[in-house]
């Protein structure tokens, strides 16, 4: 629960506090929308950055056409905030699970990734027993090595498969170039990506060839959305973390045309000659893409994070912290800090406007 109060002044607020500039979201917004305007391709957004449904309202008032998440717990958060087109990037398995999926099929259009014969079965009997038909796509290994069909053949195997079971509604095919959107160099990044499309599309054409109608081809993140955005065949963008940016791609892969919306205000707690503690630890910023970046007051690096603490080392000619003082820092990896937290501070002009539920934080089931 948070201790503030709408108008307060950003440097005001208790902390810690995980703040969204709303002017660079919207910004980041625009900047999207502009790119896929004049092209074939559309947005699909992914809700696991930021798993806020009035963010995913303002994506689609954008003139995004659905919106994709990663877990079934997420889809109905979105569910819950009004939003009926949503993918599961992600497979469904077990019982309990699948059982929520098709009774959430019975008041939206949520379609399901899937990449194994016996889920397809399980999936076409949950949905007889319900009766409800429920979307499909068919998740593709192109490249990244982890879930999915292999491209080709046992692609165009499993489309058979779906196309056989009448409450099964076969969509397409999806792939995601995760081995590709982190790769600082831009050659190597477009060329990995585009090796990893011409997968992609390639099986479209062999599942075509076989007679079944492929609708979607879906694939991208936002390190590659311009190169797949590009890409002929692909129909669907599933970036997610353009729309609050994080150091690790706004300074290090350079998706500098987004502008940095999220950061983590902190305060400072204990302060000595050679370094300053803040009130924000590895329970409010994550690191495995590296430490935070501080933003505010310059001149002062994050040097170490434990469970409540940041250590703060100063550089030459640092502004002198007190206790009390704010820290501002940007995080590294959008995604997983937005996940420890209940709450996103909107700023507009450097006042808080408004707190918005973060409603699909630890929606991991």
């Amino acid at each position: 629960m948070s201790y503030n109060v709408v108008g307060m002044k950003k440097e005001d607020l208790d902390t810690p506090a995980l703040c969204l500039d709303i002017r660079v979201v919207e910004a980041n917004l625009k900047r999207m929308a502009d790119f896929v305007a004049p092209l074939p391709v559309k947005l699909r957004p992914h809700f696991k950055t930021h798993k806020t449904p009035i963010l995913a309202q303002m994506q689609l008032a954008a003139g995004a056409l659905g919106i994709t998440c990663a877990k079934l717990g997420e889809a109905e958060a979105l569910a819950a905030a009004g939003i009926k087109d949503i993918l599961i990037a992600n497979q469904i398995i077990g019982v309990a699970k699948i059982a929520r999926l098709v009774n959430l099929a019975g008041y939206t259009e949520v379609m399901v990734a899937v990449d194994t014969v016996a889920n397809v079965r399980d999936l076409a009997k949950a949905a007889a027993d319900k009766g409800v038909r429920l979307r499909v796509i068919i998740e593709v290994d192109n490249g990244m090595d982890r879930s999915g069909t292999l491209p080709g053949e046992p692609t165009v195997a499993l489309a058979k498969e779906i196309v056989a079971h009448p409450l099964l509604r076969f969509e397409g095919i999806m792939g995601y170039e995760g081995h590709a959107v982190m790769i600082q160099d831009l050659a190597e990044r477009k060329r990995v990506a585009e090796k990893a499309m011409a997968l992609l599309v390639g099986t479209r054409d062999a599942i075509v060839a076989a007679g079944i109608p492929v609708g979607i081809v879906s694939a991208a993140g936002t390190g590659t959305y311009a190169i797949t955005g590009r890409y002929p065949g692909i129909t669907e963008l599933q970036t997610g973390s353009y729309l609050t940016m994080d150091a690790q791609y706004h300074d290090k892969v350079g998706m500098t045309e987004f502008g940095c919306a999220l950061t983590l205000l902190s305060t400072v707690i204990h302060v000595r000659e050679a370094h300053a503690v803040t009130d924000a630890g590895k329970k409010c910023l994550t690191e495995e893409f590296g430490l935070p970046k501080v933003i505010a007051p310059q001149g002062w690096t994050l040097k170490g994070l434990s469970e409540e603490h940041g250590k703060l080392a100063p550089e030459a000619n640092a502004a002198k912290l007190r206790v009390g003082d704010k820290i501002e820092l940007i995080p590294t990896h959008g995604c997983t800090t937005i996940n420890l937290h209940d709450e996103f501070h909107v700023i507009r002009d450097g006042v808080l406007e408004a707190i918005w539920p973060i409603a699909g934080r630890g929606k991991t089931a």
